[in-house]
């Protein structure tokens, strides 16, 4: 049912999206990079910023009460998104750099990105990132993957590479970050809207990444993707008739 629904909301947008005025589309294209880059830092539960700071960081980029930290956090997340965005309309193919590329503007000026962990790490649950010494050829056997062998819809291979990204955990931080990032360049490169998972989907996606790592199944994401890209085609509905 989903998808059906979600063929016919994403034609309407296209259709509409062509007779609209550009600048209420940049506007709202702007509005969402920002809750976007906010949702993104918020839903890990370690950033503070509230999204009227948010809004007012990408003004002005200073907020006294935040520290240093959280806003290059958000400011590197709004400029991780406007690259996928930008290369997607390029045609840039997915590949191990243009993930490292993403990796490294998340997380500029605060540890170095977009090179592969050359540590083991250890994460709570039952699951464990493989041995740094595999990270390589678990990437290469995750493109190799998407290039040649996968036979899923645009929404079942964006829930793949964001589940695939976050059991191999190739990077010492920003997996999750990135792995969303990477779902929306799928979501974009097919004509969707780009989606946000918010704080309040946590417990949601994280039993999705949980039913990945342990039972190898992609329903919880597939399912969960399928939701919120309805309910920004609602919102982005409810947004022209306000």
């Amino acid at each position: 049912m989903h998808k059906e629904l979600l063929e016919v909301e994403k034609n309407h947008f296209l259709a509409l999206k062509k007779e609209l005025d550009p600048e209420i589309l940049k506007k709202i294209e702007a509005d969402f990079k920002v809750k976007y880059a906010h949702d993104a830092v918020q839903i890990e539960g370690k950033n503070t910023i509230t999204l009227e700071e948010a809004f007012t960081l990408e003004k002005v980029c200073k907020e006294s009460r935040i520290s240093e930290r959280e806003q290059k956090e958000l400011l590197n997340h709004m400029k991780a998104y406007q690259f996928v965005k930008a290369e997607v309309e390029k045609g840039t193919l997915m590949s191990e750099e243009f993930i490292k590329d993403a990796h490294q503007i998340l997380l500029g000026d605060i540890m170095p990105g977009g090179l592969y962990r050359q540590v083991n790490i250890g994460l709570k649950g039952y699951h464990q990132p493989p041995d740094y010494v595999k990270v390589y050829d678990r990437m290469k056997r995750m493109m190799d993957e998407l290039d040649f062998t996968f036979k899923g819809t645009t929404i079942e291979r964006s829930a793949f590479i964001l589940l695939t990204l976050s059991k191999i955990h190739p990077f010492i931080d920003g997996n999750g970050r990135v792995g969303r990032l990477m779902m929306n360049y799928y979501l974009l490169k097919d004509d969707y809207l780009p989606i946000s998972i918010k704080k309040e989907d946590r417990e949601l996606y994280f039993a999705a990444l949980d039913e990945f790592k342990l039972e190898k199944k992609m329903t919880k994401m597939v399912d969960l993707i399928e939701t919120l890209l309805l309910e920004r085609y609602n919102n982005f509905h409810q947004i022209l008739n306000e």
